[in-house]
């Protein structure tokens, strides 16, 4: 005896949800990959600085500091992403770097604190809210 139509119609809706949950998942997979694989290219390229044999006729490792100094800080929504990247975005090493950032990046007075903070070698931590915690 054939299912009637109405089951047959819910079960393909279930099968279609479940493929549906399967793509959006395999989806999520690919884009967190994606963004590992650039941010590690990135990372690596900015460890290359001064490299000469690294230096392809594109953005060189300085270039890339500069504009990751200047675009980065607007990307990054919280203060606790922010302390992730002192070191990147405030390097002790150069004097010209200040621990503003852009204007509109929600930063409040604490988060520059502690970006300073950072940056001048000394130690935070993060809490698990996002906030941060003095050792």
């Amino acid at each position: 005896m054939r299912k009637p139509i109405e089951q047959r119609i819910r079960e393909l809706e279930e099968q279609k949800k479940a493929l549906q949950s399967r793509l959006e998942k395999q989806q999520r997979a690919e884009t967190t990959r994606r963004r590992m694989l650039l941010g590690s290219f990135v990372l690596e390229r900015l460890e290359q600085e001064g490299d000469p044999a690294h230096q392809q006729g594109g953005m060189d490792a300085k270039q890339l500091r500069q504009w990751l100094a200047r675009e980065f800080p607007a990307y990054l929504s919280r203060d606790a992403d922010r302390l992730l990247f002192v070191d990147l975005l405030w390097p002790q090493n150069d004097p010209n770097a200040s621990p503003q950032p852009v204007h509109g990046t929600g930063l409040d007075g604490a988060g520059i604190d502690a970006a300073t903070t950072l940056r001048d070698g000394g130690q935070r931590s993060t809490s698990e809210d996002g906030g941060t915690v003095q050792p």
